[in-house]
């Protein structure tokens, strides 16, 4: 699918420079619209933004794809409801700046061959750059490899282009995603998960989360269940779903007492991660999947210390074969995952404590982009070597782009600009 940037008038600004040059002017950002879906989560054409009825989360889903459905179905909770119950929202603006320099990851305006009937001095293209001219881009279980270089993107930009699997904020079902049993005594109440009896000679107490392939069918199982690449903009969309290891997981908790853990099983290993409130710390092991992981791999303290007045925040990611683990905004641990011996990686995540003392008051889990494969040059192994840019658009699923394109890279005189956005 294509994604381009509909232009309007250009707008005169002027740049007070602060080495006394008053009224110098760059060249002016060309102003206009985005139009298709081939850019999405991060630039939406005409939409719908839908509030779901059944668990009350806000979702967006291409104008397109949802007008060849009577129903559109929530990615959090499954419930469907009618379309005609929604009034299409009006595409994102943007700005093209001129003359820019391009790095990695920015999002670029370019022209190409338009089709038949389309004037190219009104349209342009729009993607994110991935390989700069020269590289050799190779693409394997998700992830990017540039001159045979994992490609890792930075915490922000991990935050700006992850897709939503899951809010806890925000449930219809609280057992839907989450396996709560009697035996391993987690409730969810009011919003929050906590135990309610404390756990057996202080051990830890775990549950699950099973994602829920709510476009197709619910599984019962009692066991953690990976997450898969689909999400709600495309509605229409049937293919098959990728298992996923790239998660990014946001815990906001309250840690009066004890110790809060969660796990994460990735490529027959498992990270148990461990935060003593009284002891303000942070302990990692490892170990087997079959196993209580019993091999300390980190252990730190935690600065500033934990306040049990205060709400704490964790983040965890696994974005781009790198583990991170973040506490209230401190980076604390980063490890490179090794290759996956897999070809179709698999992610499952845990939480737990043992204590009555510690509640998860919001549990928010991402999944990173993913690139599947087709008769392109993509994945798992082959390579392409661009003398331009090497684009891709951010909903992997649709947008056609270098992985396809008979002649991939994106001419350097091609580009008119980075595309600005809020």
């Amino acid at each position: 699918m294509r994604n381009c940037i509909v232009q309007i008038p250009l707008l005169v600004i002027l740049i007070f420079s602060f080495s006394g040059v008053v009224g110098c002017n760059p060249p002016a950002p060309r102003k206009g619209k985005i139009v298709g879906s081939s850019m999405s989560p991060t630039l939406k054409g005409t939409h719908y933004s839908i509030s779901c009825p059944g668990c009350e989360i806000e979702f967006s889903c291409d104008l397109e794809q949802a007008d060849q459905r009577e129903t559109v179905v929530c990615p959090n909770c499954g419930t469907s409801a009618a379309r005609n119950h929604w009034t299409p929202i009006a595409a994102d603006p943007v700005s093209v700046l001129p003359n820019s320099q391009i790095q990695r990851w920015d999002v670029i305006a370019f022209e190409r061959t338009p089709p038949a009937g389309i004037d190219s001095n009104h349209e342009l293209m729009t993607k994110r750059v991935v390989g700069l001219p020269g590289e050799t881009i190779r693409f394997e279980n998700g992830n990017i490899f540039a001159n045979q270089v994992l490609i890792s993107k930075p915490l922000q930009l991990q935050k700006q282009m992850r897709v939503l699997v899951c809010d806890s904020k925000f449930q219809s079902n609280p057992s839907l995603n989450w396996i709560l049993t009697p035996e391993n005594k987690w409730k969810f109440a009011n919003g929050i998960f906590q135990m309610n009896s404390p756990p057996t000679d202080g051990k830890f107490n775990w549950f699950g989360f099973r994602y829920q392939k709510n476009y197709f069918r619910t599984d019962d199982s009692p066991a953690p269940a990976a997450v898969e690449d689909f999400y709600g903009y495309n509605q229409s969309l049937s293919r098959k779903l990728n298992p996923m290891d790239e998660v990014f997981v946001e815990l906001n908790t309250q840690l009066n007492d004890g110790i809060l853990g969660w796990r994460f099983e990735v490529q027959n290993e498992l990270y148990e991660f461990q935060i003593d409130a009284a002891l303000s710390e942070l302990q990692i092991l490892g170990g087997k999947p079959d196993a209580n992981p019993n091999t300390k791999l980190f252990e730190a303290g935690i600065s500033p210390p934990l306040n049990p007045r205060k709400p704490t925040r964790i983040e965890f990611s696994s974005f781009d074969r790198v583990l991170r683990v973040l506490i209230n905004g401190n980076e604390l641990w980063t490890h490179l995952l090794g290759a996956s011996d897999s070809p179709s990686p698999k992610a499952k995540l845990s939480f737990g404590a043992n204590s009555v003392g510690v509640k998860f008051e919001r549990i928010r889990i991402w999944r990173d982009l993913y690139y599947f494969g087709g008769k392109a040059p993509n994945e798992p192994s082959n390579s392409t070597t661009t003398p331009g840019y090497f684009v891709i658009g951010d909903n992997v699923p649709l947008s056609h782009d270098s992985r396809h394109w008979e002649q991939p890279g994106v001419a350097t005189e091609n580009v008119k600009g980075k595309v600005i956005f809020k």
